[in-house]
């Protein structure tokens, strides 16, 4: 699907809704009637092709128009949300982004230059190809924020229209390339998006009975919290059709719950992250953690137990950090995998491993066990400096409450003992109030050494 065509595809689904936001709903009609407003208003304050606009935003009609409107211009976009003034400044300088884009819940307030301009070789190739460009930026748990730069048409081009409209929840922050993504199928495909008034168990549990939501797109970690708050236990949750979960490892325990909660709900793991966009995956089944890319345009090796992605999809490259391509093309992901035929199953993060003694530990695989231990709730594992090992596992546990916490410890290593090797058993276990998530529902890990 090129530019031309998603904008027919806009027309066409007419007074079908594109929205819900703050109980309104918003059709499409009217999604392209402001897109045409907001390109006029873009075009007078200087924005023309190849500029860098960044979008100061969460989702929101005028963000969603403003998005469309920044296409039509060929801009590059560079969204921002839910961040300090420091950061956007910091994320703006290292972008040298020329425009600054706000919008708040009432809607469109202010566009401004920044007297930036950036003549990064990554923006100039994106402006002499003249496609829109996308500039999302990385968390920044391991470091400094990297600024990875996409060629948007690309991006739109490999969306696969659902055969059916559907309702989906917009969960994901629209600065996360799986926000990007959803938005993307959702204008392909004449989806409605469901704008949750907060990102708790709670409001997206009520938006889900509210709407009757038909997909939900969020992180194992997030899954874990509404089960917490026992939101499965309300049946009208068995509207959803599907469920996508993805950016971490999906714990057996979650999954096993999930799929006797949820019996007629599809469970799929998606795979993706922010320098391949979103690539299409199909499950053994509902149960199973290991997956098949069956993307036409995506090609996986792994060396080293490593994963390597070879996509139209990839990014152009970091603006502000060493290139993660092989010399043949591939983008080394990061991810640690285990195979079995034709599948994966992502085991952790490279970044994450824990080097014990010379034996490597990946968190995933100490939380799965002890997360199936009654009387847990949730875990966080990291690795902490040691004199002799290099490093130990820590745990940190919130547990049910009014429970023997000298009891949970014992059965805690004890469990750990039978499934796991003796290096792989915590050496340090602390309980919890809360486990600790960052904006995009992901744990946060204490750096190894």
């Amino acid at each position: 699907m090129d530019n031309t065509l998603l904008f027919d595809t806009l027309h066409n689904n007419g007074d079908r809704i594109a929205c819900w936001y703050q109980q309104k709903s918003y059709s499409y009609k009217w999604l392209l009637s402001r897109c045409d407003e907001l390109t006029r208003t873009f075009s007078s304050a200087g924005v023309v092709a190849g500029k860098i606009v960044s979008i100061i935003s969460d989702y929101q009609p005028d963000s969603l128009a403003s998005l469309l409107a920044l296409i039509q211009l060929k801009a590059i976009v560079q969204p921002m949300t839910r961040l300090s003034k420091e950061d956007i400044a910091r994320n703006s300088e290292i972008c040298s982004s020329e425009f600054q884009l706000w919008i708040d819940e009432n809607g469109f307030k202010d566009i401004r230059p920044t007297g930036m301009n950036s003549e990064h070789d990554l923006i100039n190739a994106l402006r002499c190809s003249g496609d829109t460009g996308l500039i999302i930026m990385s968390s920044g748990s391991s470091g400094k924020s990297k600024a990875i730069v996409h060629n948007l048409h690309q991006l739109i081009g490999a969306v696969n229209p659902s055969l059916q409209s559907r309702t989906v929840i917009s969960f994901l922050l629209f600065d996360h390339i799986g926000g990007i993504n959803t938005m993307l199928n959702a204008f392909a495909s004449g989806n409605c998006l469901v704008i949750p008034e907060q990102r708790t168990p709670e409001h997206i549990s009520e938006a889900i009975s509210r709407h009757r939501v038909d997909v939900l797109i969020t992180s194992p970690s997030f899954l874990n919290l509404m089960i917490l708050k026992r939101c499965f236990e309300n049946t009208s949750l068995q509207v959803l059709k599907q469920i996508n979960y993805g950016s971490e490892v999906m714990p057996a325990s979650i999954l096993s719950y999930l799929t006797g909660k949820l019996p007629s709900t599809r469970l799929t793991q998606a795979y993706g992250l922010s320098e391949a966009g979103v690539i299409k995956t199909r499950s053994d089944d509902s149960q199973s953690t290991f997956i098949r890319i069956v993307d036409e345009g995506v090609k996986v090796r792994v060396r080293d137990n490593k994963l390597e992605v070879l996509s139209k999809t990839s990014m152009l490259g970091y603006m502000n950090a060493p290139s993660p391509f092989t010399s043949d093309g591939w983008l080394i992901t990061g991810d640690v995998v285990e195979v079995r035929g034709d599948s994966f199953r992502i085991v952790g993060r490279d970044t994450d491993v824990i080097n014990v003694g010379g034996e490597k530990v990946y968190p995933n695989e100490v939380e799965n066990v002890i997360l199936q231990i009654s009387g847990v709730e949730d875990v966080v594992v990291y690795g902490e400096g040691n004199s002799i090992l290099g490093n130990i596992v820590v745990a940190k546990i919130k547990a049910d409450v009014d429970i023997d916490l000298v009891q949970l410890r014992r059965e805690v290593i004890l469990g750990c003992k039978k499934y796991l090797p003796l290096f792989k058993v915590p050496q340090k276990i602390t309980f919890i109030n809360e486990v600790d998530y960052g904006l995009r529902f992901k744990k946060k890990r204490q750096p190894t050494i």
